[in-house]
């Protein structure tokens, strides 16, 4: 439609090629269309289209903001040409007006925004409700006792509770950074800046902004049409969540083998094997694991397409949508499936209580105490701890010898009550969940508020 009276019909090789229609332009069709809602508006609102024209374009885009399948049918270079080209077959010539004052280059921007803020307030909220269930689980078993390892290898006596909280401290961290960046980085409108530098049609650029409920202005027209920092911003946040998704998954897939039987989950997210009927793997984390890597991969296409494009739209940027929506959409699914598989957990108290028996996890507490007891500097007795391991063929010596020097034996259920803020210690483990309780309320009441505002076929 576009390139006929310049260049004559095309290539339908070339077409394939470089066509986003049946790949990435799906995905954020309805959003395409609400820019252009609210573009149709503001040209009626000006009076820069007759209004019976105008009602007439704004009517059949929301119908096909209902069914927006018909677009998947065509021939065309992307979905801005394909929804021209059916407003021409629904209302024929009087379609044109809706070109006035918009480029490509400016409402693939918005779509491209419109979509990261819906998709982030559902992660956002996936987010939210994966705090609930470690909070959740957190309190339940604040005095489990379990390992806690370093280099993979048994350290010290932590609770089970302690180590659903660090992954719950860390999810905190990305939620503040998520709101940040959904009300600062994203909601940012490009509307308005036409292909390059603005258009002489007289639109608010402020009215659009705010028809599609964004805070701001992305102010210069160059930057608006021709800069995917907000991508890349987004994109480097979702790789940390799904990179941090993978080391959860990966110790639950430690935790779950017989050699460590630390904790059991349900059987829907279990396989087994095709040869070996006595299988039981769990196999939704492997593939979680398996996400983090490929977002990773998605990142480093996003960042290389970006790196070194002369300043302005480049097509180069189209392949960078595919790649941004997957990310999108399969961290929210991963947070999700991670949420529903920690609900299903239950810790088996006698496996990790049996290795806390069967390793000196105690030592380092009986080196501490010995050397704020004896006033000797900590290396000194850190080698004679060392040494009393060494020599002694049973845990039991050791624990022995190091309770005659100390006066005392130390027991699991005592060592974890350390006099610090974010240790094992249940009185600061309850105290953190009724702070984090608190926080998630109130994340669960903005992200009502994000999702009532939402613009998408709504405009």
């Amino acid at each position: 439609m576009y390139r006929d009276k310049l260049l004559g019909k095309g290539s339908n090789k070339v077409l394939k090629y470089t066509s986003s229609l049946t790949s990435s332009d799906r995905a954020m069709v309805r959003e395409v269309i609400t820019a252009l809602i609210a573009h149709t508006k503001s040209l009626v609102k000006h009076n820069l289209v007759p209004k019976e024209v105008g009602d007439k374009i704004i009517q059949e885009l929301k119908e096909l903001c209902r069914n927006p399948e018909p677009l998947f049918t065509m021939e065309a270079e992307d979905v801005h040409e394909a929804v021209e080209i059916y407003l021409r077959n629904k209302l024929g010539s009087d379609a044109g007006w809706v070109a006035l004052g918009k480029s490509r280059n400016d409402h693939v921007a918005a779509a491209l925004r419109l979509k990261a803020r819906r998709e982030l307030i559902k992660l956002l909220s996936e987010l939210i409700e994966l705090r609930e269930v470690l909070l959740e689980k957190a309190s339940k078993y604040e005095r489990t006792l379990m390992p806690s390892f370093t280099h993979l290898q048994p350290a010290q006596v932590t609770t089970f509770a302690h180590y659903l909280l660090s992954f719950d401290e860390e999810l905190s961290q990305y939620i503040r950074i998520l709101k940040y960046i959904i009300s600062e980085v994203v909601s940012e409108s490009p509307l308005g800046a036409g292909a390059s530098i603005t258009t002489n049609v007289p639109l608010s650029r402020y009215e659009l902004a705010e028809e599609l409920g964004f805070s701001k202005l992305v102010i210069n027209s160059l930057r608006a049409t021709g800069s995917r920092d907000f991508i890349m911003i987004v994109s480097s946040i979702l790789t940390c969540i799904s990179v941090t998704l993978t080391r959860l998954a990966e110790d639950f897939i430690v935790f779950t083998t017989p050699q460590f039987n630390y904790v059991s989950v349900a059987p829907e997210f279990l396989a087994t094997s095709s040869l070996m009927p006595h299988k039981k793997n769990l196999v939704v984390m492997e593939v979680a694991r398996a996400w983090g890597a490929e977002s990773i991969g998605h990142l480093v296409a996003i960042l290389a397409i970006i790196k070194g494009l002369p300043t302005g739209y480049n097509l180069d940027l189209q392949e960078v949508n595919k790649h941004f929506i997957q990310l999108l959409e399969k961290t929210t699914e991963t947070v999700a499936i991670v949420r529903d598989m920690l609900k299903s957990v239950k810790p088996n108290e006698e496996s990790m209580r049996a290795d806390i028996a069967k390793y000196p996890l105690l030592v380092t507490d009986y080196a501490e105490l010995l050397a704020l007891k004896l006033g000797k500097p900590y290396r000194e007795v850190h080698e004679l701890v060392a040494e009393v391991v060494g020599r002694s063929e049973k845990l039991s010596e050791v624990y022995e010898k190091l309770g005659e020097l100390l006066g005392k034996s130390l027991s699991p259920e005592e060592v974890i009550n350390k006099p610090h803020e974010g240790s094992p210690n249940p009185s600061y483990v309850r105290r953190y969940i009724s702070k984090a309780l608190e926080e998630v309320k109130e994340l669960k009441e903005h992200v009502g508020k994000l999702l009532a505002d939402d613009v998408v076929c709504s405009t």
